[in-house]
């Protein structure tokens, strides 16, 4: 990055701002750690706008600090119009990476003024189009998990097919026990067919009833299932790391994202009561791309290039500014 006086590169600070989110802010978290230059996680707003701005210069001039600030933000808390504001501050040393997982279709109108954008919806200037959405896996933390987990699905019979279980979003609550049923048999169905193991697990989004009588239904093939609450990290992504096929509801796209990036195929369940229309187009580009097919009965292997687009993102980033990747 080119500092404002045109000198040699400077190293910039790394701010990611917090999402409640989890999605979001793993996405943001993804990015930071992928460009390699440290972070520190800042609050997201909380409606006044000038207490924000004054607390964020003090933290930035503590110690005499005069590097390039690069923050990263998005979509989640309705955040846009507040951090679009710290160029009132910081000016010519900001630089406002805006990730857009899901955005209405009118779009915020200070959205123009960051200076990067990252959007499956979107295209134009400043902006990356992706395949999919940002996330946190590296070739690295699969390969590190997967052999760190090894032993456990190195013994389960093959193939291993996996389900990923999102549930209810802020404006889809079609995740019900007659939805979940209804998923459990067409889940079976292939399953059935492929043999092998069956492995379960869910999200904080799942409702405790409809996951009981998803697991209900798919009883007679015995899988194995792993409450995300306790499962770490570096099981979750060992199991992504291990599995031959993936199933995947589409109210995640943060799961389909992160399985995509395995280079596995995906069945995506798209149910029109259970999806937003902004999946179900996001989702749509990933079948475009040959990453996922629409759930059926039946399931033949294919294989595509792993989409990254946290590393697209990255990349732009060290082009924009010449920096040099660490």
């Amino acid at each position: 990055m080119v500092d404002v006086d045109g000198s040699k590169p400077t190293k910039p600070m790394v701010w990611v701002v917090d999402s409640a989110y989890t999605g979001e802010r793993h996405a943001r978290i993804g990015l930071a750690e992928r460009l390699g230059l440290g972070y520190e996680i800042i609050p997201f707003p909380n409606g006044d706008s000038g207490a924000y701005q004054q607390t964020l210069k003090q933290k930035y001039h503590h110690n005499g600090n005069s590097a390039p600030l690069l923050v990263i933000s998005g979509t989640g808390e309705e955040t846009t119009e507040e951090v679009a504001d710290l160029r009132q501050v910081f000016h010519d040393r900001l630089f406002n990476v805006y990730l857009a997982s899901i955005l209405p279709e009118q779009r915020h109108p200070r959205l123009e003024e960051y200076d990067l954008i990252a959007s499956p919806q979107l295209s134009g200037n400043k902006i990356i189009t992706l395949t999919c959405v940002p996330h946190q896996l590296t070739r690295e933390s699969l390969a590190t998990a997967c052999r760190q987990h090894s032993r456990y699905f190195d013994a389960l019979p093959k193939p291993i097919t996996v389900l990923l279980v999102g549930g209810n979003t802020r404006y889809c609550n079609g995740f019900t026990e007659d939805h979940a049923c209804q998923l459990g048999r067409r889940v079976a169905n292939v399953a059935l067919v492929q043999g092998g193991s069956l492995i379960v697990t869910n999200s904080r989004r799942t409702p405790a009833d409809s996951l009981k009588a998803l697991l209900a239904e798919l009883s007679g093939l015995t899988p194995r299932f792993f409450d995300w609450q306790q499962t770490s990290t570096d099981f979750y992504h060992a199991l992504l790391a291990h599995a031959d096929l993936f199933i995947v509801t589409g109210d995640s796209l943060s799961m389909c994202s992160e399985a995509a990036f395995t280079g596995k195929p995906i069945l995506v369940d798209l149910s029109v009561d259970a999806t937003e229309c902004f999946h179900r187009k996001i989702i749509g580009r990933m079948i475009d791309y040959g990453a996922a097919k629409l759930l059926t009965d039946t399931f033949s292997p294919w294989s595509y290039l792993p989409p990254d687009p946290t590393g697209e993102i990255a990349a732009a980033i060290f082009e924009r500014f010449g920096q040099n990747r660490a």
